[in-house]
């Protein structure tokens, strides 16, 4: 072969060594990034399991809830309905009420008025019946009068005709006195027939006087008949308005009642619409945030599964990184190069484990391996995947002196001693969370204590 081409061989080979190296660094960062975000995932993925489930359980309360606030919705809405058509109801009736009322009022008026006239008349008639009294008692004491005139009129005919009968006696012995009478007697003759015209004129006046008082008797009992029917009906007149007055009063109050009653469910019933348009009100926006719940819970379970995938991927490349895990004791002479150059075992003498006070516990991802005794000063080197990590020990101490990782967190812990690991304050732990690695400083009897059989 030709040396220009076993130097193109050779660039080729470093070529493909520095692509191999620097995809080899590109791996680790995204190992470490993901080794990261890993851990914030699996808190992430416990948080939005725990939010997960709370969320399904608020969502289930707000459906009850929902369910529960639609049949109180339908149950108001029918109790509304119910109300409305009481309500409408009861305006009808109290529309016929007030019809009946002022039918009443009119009628009531109405008979007033007639009472009124009634009175007027009763009042006339009495004034009548006093003044047809007042014209009895004079007819009666005219009566009285003639029967007077006329009792003496009869004694003076009498008188007169005893007179005559003695005139007739004596006039044949008294034919002077005959003659002297036979003078006097045409006037005393006239006198006698106006006397009788007189009490003739008188007895047919009494005839008359006696009919009149009769008629007026007549009258005046019929007027008495007709007053007491008229006290009567005003009587019964009066016993109805009062009783009109009463079912006024009971129908006035009635109405009053009925009025307050009316407003009182009007009031109920602008009472229950706003309380139907709070709940409907409710009822919106507790169906707005149900469907907002879901929506969130779908992309929260849509981040769930995301998560789940990139927790499946994170842990399916750890598992292959602790299949190829590589734990080895470095030559002094080495332990400065390249963590990723692997160096060959340092060669010592062997000592018994059980002379070791203290123990490295090294756990990888969620293996934790056999503890290894401390016995001298020393490097090892950690290789699992792409990740690296150098740690220096002694016989009573460890310390994380490089890494692969991005941050060195875990270098800057420091150093963790028998003497300080009770007080420091990562205890007596070095952890590298970037490439998953716990390094833990032990006693013998603290690995007793803890069920760990040494060799």
């Amino acid at each position: 072969m030709s040396p220009i081409a076993a130097r193109k061989k050779t660039i080729i080979w470093m070529i493909a060594a520095i692509v191999l190296a620097v995809s080899s660094i590109a791996l680790g960062a995204g190992l470490i990034v993901s080794h990261n975000s890993l851990t914030d995932t699996r808190n992430q993925l416990t948080d939005t399991q725990s939010a997960l489930s709370s969320t399904q359980s608020t969502l289930a309360d707000t459906e009850n809830s929902l369910s529960a606030a639609k049949d109180t919705l339908a149950s108001t809405e029918a109790t509304l309905a119910d109300t409305q058509t009481t309500l409408d109801t009861t305006a009808a009736a109290l529309t016929d009420t007030q019809t009946t009322l002022a039918s009443t009022e009119a009628t009531l008026a109405e008979t007033q008025g007639t009472l009124a006239d009634r009175e007027t008349e009763l009042s006339a008639t009495k004034d009548n019946l006093a003044s047809t009294e007042a014209t009895l008692a004079e007819t009666q004491t005219a009566l009285n009068s003639r029967d007077t005139t006329l009792a003496s009129t009869k004694d003076t005919l009498m008188i007169t005709q005893t007179k005559l009968a003695a005139v007739k006696d004596t006039l044949s012995t008294t034919q002077n006195e005959l003659d002297t009478l036979k003078a006097s007697l045409p006037a005393k003759e006239y006198e006698l027939e106006n006397t009788k015209e007189a009490l003739a004129a008188t007895e047919a006046e009494l005839a008359v006087t006696q009919n009149t008082l009769t008629a007026a008797q007549t009258e005046l009992s019929d007027t008495k008949t007709s007053l007491s029917a008229t006290e009567t009906e005003l009587t019964a007149t009066k016993d109805t308005l009062a009783a009109a007055t009463t079912e006024l009063s009971d129908t006035k109050t009635a109405l009053t009642a009925t009025e307050a009653e009316l407003t009182t469910t009007k009031d109920s019933l602008t009472a229950k619409e706003a309380e139907l348009t709070t709940t409907k009100d409710t009822l919106t926006t507790a169906t707005t945030e149900l469907e907002a719940t879901k929506a969130t819970l779908a992309a929260t379970e849509a981040e769930l599964t995301t998560t789940q995938e990139t927790l499946a991927d994170a842990q399916a490349i750890l598992a292959a990184s602790n299949e190829s895990l590589s734990f080895a004791k470095l030559n002094p002479a080495t332990r400065g190069t390249d963590p990723g150059i692997a160096p060959s075992p340092m060669a010592s003498a062997v000592r018994d484990p059980s002379e070791a006070v203290a123990f490295l516990l090294v756990t990888v991802g969620t293996k934790t391996y056999e503890p290894i005794p401390l016995l001298e000063d020393g490097y090892y080197r950690l290789i699992h995947g792409v990740c690296v990590n150098i740690i220096h020990v002694t016989g009573t101490s460890i310390e994380m002196t490089d890494a692969s990782c991005a941050d060195h967190d875990c270098i800057a812990q420091g150093i963790v001693t028998l003497e300080n690991k009770d007080t420091r304050e990562g205890g007596s732990y070095i952890i590298c969370q970037q490439n998953f690695v716990t390094l833990r400083l032990c006693t013998r009897a603290e690995l007793e204590a803890e069920g760990i059989v040494l060799q």
